[in-house]
């Protein structure tokens, strides 16, 4: 009897051991990395992703990846470094806390990553802004930062394969750990993940989801700036989808918190759009015939918005904002250097006494010595 009790312990203990095993295994599958929003932690305002291959071959977006790319005081990367270490990357995403502190922000870039190469190229660019790179193990990454520069300040993570992590403060720590399957990713936040399927597919997306406090902060402003009661402060969320194919598509979500503030949200919305297709600026830019085509509809708790144009409309946009974007720049610049301009010199103040002699001299007739140098007759 006691035999047979073992024996069932032993089989029970045998099976609860493999069950334990088979759920830890089928956890680690599910965490596996598989997109740049891997290595984004749960808890973000915003998300943003670019899906890099579609993007470079797209007229649209050419301009941009055609950019030279300079950095300040180093020239182009590729001959800091001997080569390009964005070359292989496929896809990146951005987020940025809610509750993070300024300056808290982190890039993920993934795609066939040389760690070793990458990390030998940061070193590189750092060591020739006058820092020092220092190389440290961080989970299943390799950081570099520049040890003389002030702490928190931006470094670089990578491991063989992929992804790249650049962040700043704790945010890049909790990065690493959202990627190596240790703290819950961004990919489970309910409301990011819902815009995310209602703004649908995109080579460019974004997704934004305010926090209790930043909802508060949010009526605030309004009731300072007289719009106490605005419809504006039943959003809780917002999304924006670029699609790439044969045409452009423009797809805009926002959710709130309440039906009826929402309907008049999406009313206030589209006479914005209205009185908007008339600005000189957005006739400047080419954007007036797309607002006019816009349709925004409000249903429920969300505000849907859609335009598209062919490629040859979202080309041109581009070009005239990266043109704009451009003249902007000289401005500042413009700006910037007449403020560094001194001072002209200040009018010489003259004394009361000369003052008096001067006009006593203008009505006697005494001009002073002539101009030549000789004397008055």
């Amino acid at each position: 009897m006691r035999s047979s009790l073992r024996q069932a312990l032993a089989v029970f203990s045998i099976g609860a051991v493999g069950l334990v095993g088979y759920f830890v295994w089928a956890q680690m599958k599910q965490a596996a990395f598989t997109s740049s929003l891997d290595a984004l932690p749960d808890g973000a305002l915003l998300v943003a992703t670019a899906d890099v291959t579609t993007l470079r071959k797209s007229n649209m977006f050419a301009p941009i990846f055609n950019e030279s790319g300079e950095i300040p005081g180093l020239g182009n990367v590729k001959n800091v470094c001997g080569f390009d270490p964005l070359e292989r990357v496929t896809d990146v995403a951005m987020g940025i806390p809610a509750a993070g502190s300024d300056g808290d922000f982190g890039l993920v870039a993934s795609g066939k990553i040389d760690a070793e190469s990458l990390l030998s190229c940061a070193g590189k660019v750092i060591e020739a802004r006058g820092g020092r790179p220092v190389v440290n193990p961080i989970g299943s990454f390799r950081s570099v930062r520049d040890a003389s520069a002030r702490a928190g300040g931006a470094e670089i993570a990578a491991r063989d394969g992929g992804p790249i992590l650049l962040g700043a403060g704790t945010y890049l720590r909790a990065m690493i750990d959202a990627a190596d399957a240790r703290i819950p990713r961004v990919t489970t936040d309910l409301l990011h993940e819902r815009l995310s399927q209602q703004i649908g597919a995109g080579a460019l997306r974004a997704t934004v989801v305010l926090t209790a406090e930043q909802r508060r902060t949010l009526n605030e402003e309004l009731a300072r700036g007289g719009a106490e009661g605005s419809p504006a402060a039943a959003m809780i969320g917002l999304g924006l989808a670029v699609s790439i194919d044969t045409r452009v598509g423009l797809s805009g979500v926002v959710a709130c918190d309440a039906a009826q503030p929402c309907a008049d949200l999406g009313r206030t919305f589209d006479a914005r759009r209205t009185s908007q297709a008339d600005d000189p600026l957005m006739r400047l830019i080419g954007a007036t015939p797309l607002l006019e085509r816009m349709t925004i509809t409000a249903e429920g708790t969300k505000i849907a918005a859609r335009v598209d144009m062919s490629s040859e409309e979202a080309t041109n946009l581009v070009e005239r904002l990266l043109l704009l974007r451009q003249a902007l720049q000289r401005r500042e610049l413009q700006d910037s250097l007449e403020d560094k301009r001194p001072a002209p010199p200040a009018p010489r103040e003259t004394s009361e006494e000369t003052r008096d002699a001067g006009a006593s001299d203008a009505a006697t007739g005494d001009a002073g010595p002539a101009r030549d140098g000789g004397t008055r007759p």
